[in-house]
């Protein structure tokens, strides 16, 4: 039987892989620790999770959105800097599964950090961190400036990945419409799309898609890197109802087709 720190560590183990306080059944599941082991040393489970250093809000609840951002702020301050997704992970107490949950992609997090001290008039607590954030935005926008151009020269022997991303599963931004198609299965279910069949011929996806409250219908939908590629591939667009794409560079697209631009979805583009 484990000794109490031996618990006490595994709990916060578990509370950071799944971003959230772990349950009595998940601790016995995953880390072997008993009802009657978490009776023996601290009588119940809301007093074991406090004396972790975890929100004592009982098991299975989520983060509260203050002490996700209170603690990503910390992390920060302890930094110097605004962390990566890893960097948060590691130092932090919670995973960034959590993050990703509420905003969608870990650039958003660093204005719903904003948003919440000036809401929560706790600007001037955080002060040190508001200025992290406003030098990394101000650097964001210099380099955007510059025409994001590379520091260093693209490496001949080594493979070409877009941005990091912050979806389970995908790792990097596609660079090709391949790429385009897995970061839509992906998030299909997000935005309310449930795939029915893909194909080799033009559309490249038949999908359902919630019309109304019960209400599905078929979807046609294509599936391009660039939407304007639509255009260059000679696609019919009577026989397309919907665009999945990256970049969305074609205006004059026909206000018959909905565009969705994944760029945008995950908060790559703005």
């Amino acid at each position: 039987m484990m000794n109490k720190q031996e618990i006490l560590k595994a709990i916060r183990v578990y509370a950071k892989k799944l971003g959230r306080n772990p349950n009595l059944r998940e601790l016995r599941k995953f880390a072997g620790i008993t009802e009657a082991a978490i009776a023996k040393e601290f009588g119940r489970l809301s007093k074991a999770l406090e004396e972790a250093g975890l929100e004592a809000v009982g098991s299975g609840f989520e983060v509260a959105t203050s002490a996700l951002l209170t603690d990503w702020g910390a992390v920060a301050r302890k930094l110097g800097k605004i962390p990566t997704a890893h960097e948060y992970t590691e130092a932090g107490k919670y995973s960034h599964q959590p993050f990703w949950s509420r905003y969608g992609s870990w650039a958003r997090v660093r204005q719903a950090f904003r948003t919440f001290a000036r809401e929560e008039k706790v600007e001037g607590q955080w002060v040190d961190v508001l200025k992290l954030i406003a030098r990394r935005e101000e650097d964001l926008r210099k380099s955007r400036e510059r025409g994001g151009r590379r520091l260093s020269p693209l490496l001949k022997d080594r493979p070409v990945y877009g941005e990091p991303l912050l979806i389970p599963g995908m790792a990097h931004a596609p660079v090709n419409e391949a790429g385009v198609m897995f970061a839509f299965g992906v998030l299909a279910p997000r935005l309310g799309f449930v795939v029915k069949r893909w194909q080799v011929e033009f559309p490249d996806c038949l999908a359902v898609r919630e019309m109304a409250k019960g209400q599905w219908q078929d979807v046609n939908v294509e599936v391009e890197f660039e939407s304007r590629n639509f255009l260059k591939h000679g696609h019919d667009p009577k026989k397309c109802d919907v665009i999945v794409c990256w970049i969305h560079n074609w205006p004059e697209c026909p206000k018959e087709i909905e565009v969705v631009e994944l760029s945008k979805v995950v908060g790559l583009k703005g």
